[in-house]
């Protein structure tokens, strides 16, 4: 069992490397129109300004309205460690500097992780089908599975870090995926199941925190 284990952990670290490195730059002319954009938020700094990551996918998050491929923008992403605007805030606070009206904008300022980011996300918008997800390459299989399992269907997924290159990724960030992985497919069920037999939902969101 444990070999097993040690060899799941070994292929799924593989996986997220590979996805992560060789993802292909998708070009905004080759993607279909869609009902919104989903930006995934990745944290703040210490100082509780967006983090590389948070910025980067909000900013090809903003590129793609832009580019007219979809005429909702949704931001998603909270805030429980610093004593600043929720991620999912400011983000949408850059979409608007940037040019998006904020009529176009759709705010989930209270998730702390990619399964709440999907079941908070997806009551706020007009259709859960043909969406884009944008968060980082090494992220995106992952938020792409929340996102099926919370309800949505027909879905793109846009890599924020375009050629992303060897070593350009901190091996922590990859090696947390590898486990979050594995993590999410755990507690999603559970969360379900505890749905299915009655569990209010207020009772059961620390299960998918």
């Amino acid at each position: 069992m444990t070999k097993a284990g040690v060899f799941l952990g070994l292929l799924t670290y593989g996986a997220v490397n590979a996805w992560t490195h060789l993802w292909p730059n998708q070009r905004f002319e080759n993607m279909r129109p869609a009902t919104a954009i989903v930006c995934l938020a990745a944290g703040l700094r210490h100082d509780g300004t967006m983090g590389r990551f948070t910025e980067a996918r909000a900013r090809r998050c903003i590129a793609a309205y832009h580019a007219g491929l979809a005429p909702t923008l949704a931001f998603t992403g909270g805030n429980s460690s610093h004593d600043a605007p929720p991620t999912g805030t400011q983000m949408a606070a850059l979409a608007q500097d940037l040019g998006v009206p904020a009529d176009a904008i759709v705010i989930e300022s209270q998730s702390e992780s990619t399964l709440q980011n999907a079941l908070f996300t997806l009551p706020k918008l007009d259709s859960t089908s043909e969406l884009i997800l944008v968060t980082d390459s090494f992220h995106l299989p992952r938020s792409a599975v929340s996102f099926w399992w919370a309800g949505a269907r027909d879905m793109q997924m846009l890599a924020a870090d375009p050629d992303v290159t060897w070593g350009e990724v901190p091996q922590m960030l990859l090696i947390a995926e590898t486990v979050k992985f594995w993590a999410n497919g755990l507690r999603a069920p559970v969360y379900s199941l505890a749905g299915a037999l009655g569990i209010p939902n207020s009772a059961r969101l620390w299960i998918v925190e």
